[in-house]
């Protein structure tokens, strides 16, 4: 990863995406959250594996 990659910038993100998509009463809305979820979390786990 980039020395710019900003940690703090992706958890921030993945944490709102978790409270948008259990607030959302619309699956379709609720699965564009979860669907952003899913990516920061795979971007979380790629940038800690990633040699520094």
């Amino acid at each position: 990863m980039s020395a710019s990659f900003d940690r703090s910038y992706f958890e921030a993100r993945l944490d709102r995406n978790r409270r948008l998509a259990a607030r959302s009463r619309n699956p379709e809305i609720r699965a564009i959250h979860l669907e952003y979820v899913r990516l920061y979390s795979q971007l979380l786990e790629q940038a800690a594996l990633a040699p520094a």
